[in-house]
């Protein structure tokens, strides 16, 4: 009787197992089939950019205004806090905006760019950041992060990695580098970028 038991037991605990790494296998299959079509949206939405980037609505944020600022025709003011630039799809939705700190001394950049969905939703998330630095060959180095989002705005793939000015890989440790890591906000959705930014649809 209780080899039987037993034999129950060890039955039902493979059971569980078979379903678990079925589950397991299931759910990184569902995950990758997720990734792959945002990383083909993103490749999309990139490649409508290049071609598209004269269509692009500029803003930029001036010291003591709120509301963000269009530029036409190359008119810069004299003073630029940060420089936002807005894409939207042939059906006129918003699918792209690009955000950019202004650098008086030149010696940095950094950008950040949002992606969004059909349904005004975040679906990929980029961030650039670049310094002057002589050990690194060409004597730029690229701090970059790349980050996927399923519909529940979950993270499902991060990328992290340094680069040189031509976009090469670079193996090193970040923290030798004098990155300027500012604060910075990645939103959601479109109507929760739009609010941040004070600006309305236009």
């Amino acid at each position: 009787m209780k080899f039987l038991y037993l034999s129950l037991f060890l039955i039902i605990i493979i059971s569980f197992s078979i379903k678990a790494q079925t589950s397991s296998a299931t759910k990184t299959r569902i995950t990758d089939s997720v990734l792959t079509s945002l990383k083909a949206k993103k490749a999309a939405a990139d490649k409508y950019v290049n071609t598209h980037a004269k269509e692009m609505a500029v803003f930029v944020k001036v010291p003591n205004k709120k509301t963000l600022i269009r530029v036409y025709n190359e008119k810069w003011p004299d003073e630029i806090e940060y420089t936002c630039n807005i894409l939207k799809d042939k059906e006129g939705k918003i699918i792209y905006i690009f955000q950019a700190p202004f650098s008086e001394s030149g010696d940095w950049d950094i950008s950040y760019e949002h992606y969004f969905d059909k349904d005004g939703n975040v679906f990929a998330f980029y961030k650039d950041e670049s310094i002057f630095d002589d050990n690194v060959k060409g004597g730029v180095i690229r701090s970059r992060l790349l980050n996927y989002y399923n519909k529940d705005f979950k993270v499902i793939k991060q990328n992290n990695w340094l680069a040189d000015e031509k976009g090469n890989v670079v193996k090193a440790n970040k923290n030798k580098f004098d990155f300027r890591d500012y604060k910075y906000s990645i939103y959601k959705s479109l109507t929760e970028c739009l609010k941040a930014l004070n600006l309305k649809v236009f």
